[in-house]
């Protein structure tokens, strides 16, 4: 089959959705399909992924960054890559100033993303592979919006049936009204119907997620989960700490004040007293200022380090060495569905995961059932649990991998399995709802 892919984000540009994408391109590929795909060039990201198809299959179109002003204020393309829009304003009235100012920016010139200087050139460059090899199927992947646009544009004209993959959802995703006015969703709601009625199916990564769009759909909907890839973790543990009696939790990622809060976490150190002295949390990633003032103001500043974002291989290496990784999930009951592909490649690390936030949610769901860790707020059973795992290590000198059979059927290829037979389902269907013609 010829599957032409839709994505803003791919490889090398690393950033999770390009993960994804870039693993879907590998396997649909490696199971013998003909994979084209459309991206952007010259994205404010670090380009430290490995594109695992031929190099000629994958056309990087220019685009037009409609936030150029903002990014030249923000200090560059190279200091967002690294930091993202972040700022430290001096109060909270300027903060509030600041964000107001940013929600109505967005609602009136990022519509319906800020990646929509893209679809000229994604049209266009598309329209160009269509003429020349004509695809069996156009998938694209969302966030952003846009790529959904340009496959269903490209569809109404050539009569190519596409399937819509949302990694998040669109009008219904529950931080919409804190990003833009109120009066957005309106109009959003009728551009997003419009666009996902003409898709023969819906792709998206969780239970609940697949629920709603199902109830607002009459189209097929597929789960397919994030995964990890067997064969970008390291087989070996190399870390100097095995053997000692220093207990390594690692964090890949970034932190959201007040949603995604290791807290609790440096509660239960300071409950441990001297015992905290064999434990150290390393963070990995952007935005991480905040995580230095919470341990300041738990007396655990001692037992943090704190460290840039690493290419995605390293980090895997890191996760792979770690005692115990931590995992901080949303504190807000509107997050359910959402699993985080780091909960992935952390259990393809197969490390003891501690998962910091509610249980009542799929990530959650997923450690608890799988027997991978501990899921918690509560400082008192997290430092007990902690307690527990230092005596593990002093007594053998390691924390033993959690055993293979946590990871099974979570693999990268065995997900993208599941996706090809839902695309070879549709195809012996007839592509039942298609809208790619009038």
């Amino acid at each position: 089959m010829r599957i032409l892919i839709i994505s803003f984000y791919f490889p090398p540009f690393n950033t999770i959705g390009a993960v994804r994408v870039g693993k879907i391109a590998k396997y649909l590929f490696k199971f013998g399909h003909e994979i084209k795909v459309i991206t952007a060039r010259e994205q404010p990201l670090p380009k430290t992924l490995s594109l695992e198809i031929p190099e000629e299959n994958v056309i990087y179109t220019p685009w037009i960054d409609i936030n150029k002003p903002v990014e030249i204020i923000w200090g560059g393309k190279d200091k967002i890559a690294e930091e993202g829009y972040s700022i430290s304003p001096s109060s909270s009235i300027i903060s509030n100033l600041i964000k107001s100012v940013r929600v109505f920016y967005k609602t009136l010139l990022n519509f319906p993303d800020w990646q929509i200087g893209w679809y000229p050139a994604a049209y266009r460059g598309a329209s160009e592979i269509i003429r020349n090899w004509k695809p069996d199927l156009i998938y694209a992947s969302a966030r952003p919006w846009t790529s959904l646009i340009v496959a269903s544009s490209l569809s109404k004209k050539y009569n190519i049936p596409w399937v819509a993959e949302l990694r998040d959802l669109w009008t219904d995703n529950p931080y919409y009204e804190d990003e833009y006015i109120k009066l957005r969703r309106i109009i959003e709601t009728e551009l997003e119907h419009k666009i996902l009625s003409s898709a023969c199916a819906l792709v998206t990564v969780s239970e609940p997620l697949a629920e709603t769009l199902k109830h607002k759909y009459n189209k097929p909907v597929e789960v397919i989960l994030n995964g990890f890839d067997p064969g970008d973790i390291p087989d070996y543990r190399g870390n100097s700490s095995i053997g000692d009696n220093t207990l390594r939790i690692v964090y890949t990622g970034m932190i959201y004040e007040g949603k995604r809060d290791p807290t609790p976490l440096f509660m239960a150190l300071n409950k441990l007293g001297p015992v905290s002295q064999n434990i150290r949390v390393v963070f990995y990633g952007k935005k991480l200022d905040i995580v230095k003032k919470i341990a300041v103001q738990h007396k655990v500043e001692h037992l943090v380090e704190v460290y840039k974002s690493i290419p995605y291989k390293e980090a895997l290496k890191e996760q792979r060495e770690a005692d115990i990784l931590l995992l901080l999930l949303w504190n807000d009951p509107r997050e359910r569905g959402v699993y985080t592909g780091k909960l992935f490649e952390y259990i393809g690390a197969r490390r003891p995961i501690l998962a910091i936030g509610p249980a009542d949610n799929v990530a959650a769901e997923l450690i608890l059932n799988r027997n991978s860790g501990i899921v918690s707020n509560d400082p008192d059973k997290i430092a007990s649990w902690l307690y527990d795992m230092i005596q593990i290590k002093s007594q053998n000198g390691v924390i033993l991998d959690l055993p293979e059979s946590v990871t099974t059927g979570l693999t990268r290829e065995e997900q993208v399995k599941r996706l090809e037979d839902f695309i070879l389902k549709l195809e012996r269907r007839g592509y039942p709802g298609n809208s790619g013609s009038d």
